[in-house]
């Protein structure tokens, strides 16, 4: 199955880049995945679709030429094959743009007919993917970090004391 998603990161397009392929820096991000790995130039993905059904993938990355590109590709080992870029575009200067593009195939035909009922692996994508991307996310002048909270009574940002206070 082909997936294609896009999702933004507040810095660089070389800083985007690096912290990307850097997977120790995000893995406790990724609740859902059992094992996320970075040994011997191959990283490590153990993680489970709907039902239960477990999903092993062992990535290695493929030499190419375009320095905004990174492609990966499966190899023995694991129950699903993968091919896939990440192509990083620079919005602005401190905007980039990612699109991550994957072509998987379950070794199973019973696991690609599940995953195919249950899009079970596109979903998993997206809940990684949100979590990389809020936990790269800087916050933004003007806009409170704790947006789940009411607004104080007083008026004042939390922190700020009034002038008389002090």
């Amino acid at each position: 199955m082909l997936i294609q998603k896009t999702f933004h990161l507040g810095m660089t397009k070389e800083a985007a880049r690096a912290k990307l392929l850097n997977l120790r820096e995000y893995r406790n991000e990724l609740h859902e995945v059992e094992r996320a790995e970075v040994e011997d130039g191959a990283a490590y993905f153990d993680f489970r679709i709907p039902g239960g059904f477990p999903v092993r993938a062992q990535l290695t990355e493929v030499p190419g030429e375009n320095p905004a590109q990174t492609l990966f590709r499966s190899y023995s080992g694991g129950n699903v094959e993968v091919l896939g870029v990440l192509e990083f575009f620079e919005i602005k200067p401190d905007l980039t743009e990612v699109v991550l593009t994957i072509d998987y195939s379950f070794l199973s035909p019973f696991l690609r007919l599940v995953d195919y009922f249950t899009s079970g692996v596109e979903r998993f994508i997206d809940r990684q993917l949100e979590r990389v991307e809020n936990h790269f996310a800087k916050p933004v002048a003007g806009v409170r970090a704790d947006r789940n909270l009411p607004a104080p009574i007083n008026g004042n940002p939390i922190g700020e004391e009034e002038e008389g206070e002090k």
